[in-house]
């Protein structure tokens, strides 16, 4: 059996006037009033490293699932160091 990327929704933070913050991180709101400003939306396509977790590819996600499953081919087979290595 052949391990590849896989191809995953690309997620992120987005609040209600525009802003947006990684979900890899601590929360983006600094007050509880202000959470629920925040929501969790799709915003395109990436890859995730099976072996390792590691989740994107220094770049931009992928407006079409097509592109990023062209670029995971691309990439070869997954290394237990990190995307690309």
């Amino acid at each position: 059996m052949s391990m590849a990327y896989e191809v995953i929704p690309s997620r992120g933070w987005l609040r209600s006037d525009g802003a947006r913050a990684s979900i890899y991180g601590s929360v983006p709101w600094v007050s509880e009033g202000e959470k629920a400003m925040w929501r969790v939306v799709d915003q395109g396509w990436t890859v995730r490293n099976p072996l390792t977790g590691q989740v994107g590819m220094g770049r931009q996600p992928f407006a079409e699932k097509a592109a990023a499953e062209r670029f995971a081919a691309q990439l070869g087979r997954p290394s237990s160091i990190g995307i690309g290595d």
